[in-house]
């Protein structure tokens, strides 16, 4: 039962490893006041259902609060305006966002991302 348990634990982790190796770089698709957006995108992902990750980096000095909204792409289907809950950036901190492809795009694929931002200094 052991064995078992390990090869299992073995083979997860192999998929995980494989799977994070095929994910593209991050590619910027903007940036506003000191605040970049970026997003990586996996073909593949767990079970096809993860397709994209979408990280803001602060480059400022000081604390910002980001007001963002993604534009979602999706094969065949006009532009999706999603909701992207604000949070609070610390000083050159980042912060990720997992975007799945039953949340975006249905059975459809999804072909980019797009980020509108405002950006103000936290307690502004």
């Amino acid at each position: 039962m052991k064995k078992l348990r390990l090869i299992i634990i073995v083979a997860c982790i192999s998929v995980f490893t494989a799977s994070a190796a095929m994910a593209q770089d991050y590619k910027l698709i903007g940036t506003l006041d000191g605040v970049e957006a970026m997003v990586r995108y996996n073909p593949f992902g767990y079970n096809n259902l993860i397709v994209a990750y979408i990280k803001f980096v602060n480059m400022n000095t000081y604390k910002v609060d980001v007001d963002w909204t993604p534009l979602l792409h999706c094969e065949g289907l006009p532009v999706k305006k999603g909701y992207g809950a604000p949070f609070t950036l610390k000083e050159k901190g980042s912060y990720q966002v997992t975007v799945w492809r039953t949340q975006a795009c249905g059975n459809g694929t999804l072909k980019g991302i797009e980020v509108e931002m405002n950006i103000k200094k936290e307690g502004w």
